[in-house]
């Protein structure tokens, strides 16, 4: 298999190579991330191992560009100095699959690269295409289908779409889905996300009957979630009627 290192210090990148190579995967190495990016548009890889600091752009840039530009594959893995918690869940949020701290333990990283390679439950092939319940949504000519019926959505509906079917099962915070949409956050009192969600789910239909729930999580933010129809059935024929909450006309459940 291939794995791309994206490391500006040639020492590490070269540790790490060391420990990559006799486990019998191709290593290419690159120094900064607009030579990661062009990299990966010309040539398929199936690990990314990338550090954070990188000149020109950032690992959370590349990494975000990667979701965006070629779905879940390649794996994406954060060898960083960054050890604050907050750091990591937002690499993480962002499409990371795993990460571990510099300076790295032979053994360990060499366990992270065969475990991420060896995942094959990808729903992202290379062409750009994620299959999720009756939704086939195609990441680069930005379209997507409920049923084999395209469904027209506005560019920033386009993105959080793109955002949650890349990271479906994923919990992501309100800052991460803003940052990653909108490139920045947005003021704590704006509605601008909350409107953006609902109409997600209005347009798209999400829900038990077409395979796929858009979930609320108090205080945490957003997680888009596989279902099953029947079970989702089966749990509201077991609830008793006299506990179904009734939402006045027109407002939104949550």
């Amino acid at each position: 298999m291939r794995v791309l290192i994206v490391e500006d210090d040639p020492v590490h990148a070269r540790a790490a190579a060391r420990v990559i190579e006799p486990l019998g995967h191709e290593v290419v190495e690159v120094g900064d991330g607009e030579m990661a990016q062009r990299l990966l548009q010309a040539e398929p890889f199936d690990l990314v191992i990338l550090d954070w600091l990188l000149p020109r752009m950032s690992g959370f840039e590349v990494v975000y560009w990667i979701r965006r530009t070629l779905g879940t594959s390649p794996a994406v893995l954060f060898v960083t100095s960054k050890t604050l918690d907050d750091d990591i869940v937002l690499a993480m949020d962002a499409g990371a699959d795993d990460y571990i701290v510099k300076p790295f333990r032979v053994a360990e990283l060499a366990s992270r690269v065969n475990s991420l390679l060896m995942r094959s439950k990808r729903d992202t092939d290379r062409f750009g295409r994620i299959d999720a319940g009756d939704y086939v949504l195609n990441l680069r000519n930005r379209t997507i289908l409920l049923r084999r019926e395209p469904i027209k959505l506005t560019p920033k509906e386009f993105d959080l779409a793109e955002l949650f079917f890349s990271n479906i099962g994923k919990l992501l915070s309100r800052k991460v889905v803003c940052i990653t949409t909108w490139g920045r956050e947005l003021d704590p009192a704006s509605r601008t996300l909350d409107t953006h969600i609902y109409r997600l789910r209005q347009k798209l239909e999400l829900g038990p009957e077409n395979g796929l729930r858009l979930s609320s999580v108090y205080t945490h933010g957003y997680r888009l979630e596989a279902v099953s129809p029947s079970a989702s059935a089966h749990r509201q024929i077991a609830q008793p009627l006299s506990v179904l909450p009734l939402l006045p006309a027109g407002l939104a459940c949550e």
